[in-house]
């Protein structure tokens, strides 16, 4: 169900919801937005080891945090496997 909403967009996350909306419904798109769903919640909230007592993640990916590299290294990895345009 689609709703109005008001929210200022940097010009990367303008493309991003952009190239969203012109993906034809079907299958493809709705694997797209659960897998963005996912992925952006993972980035978002890591579980470093760094989290500090408020809660508040380590901010950067540093060597010694291994969830970050690993996070790292996944979006790497699937970066590499796309099609160059």
């Amino acid at each position: 169900m689609a709703q109005a909403t008001s929210v200022l967009l940097n010009a990367t996350e303008q493309q991003i919801l952009n190239a969203l909306r012109e993906t034809p419904d079907g299958p493809l798109k709705t694997r797209l937005e659960e897998f963005l769903l996912e992925l952006t919640r993972m980035v978002s909230n890591p579980g470093c080891a760094e989290i500090q007592a408020d809660g508040i993640p380590c901010g950067t990916a540093s060597a010694d945090c291994q969830e970050c590299l690993a996070l790292d290294k996944m979006l790497a990895t699937l970066r590499s496997t796309l099609p160059q345009h």
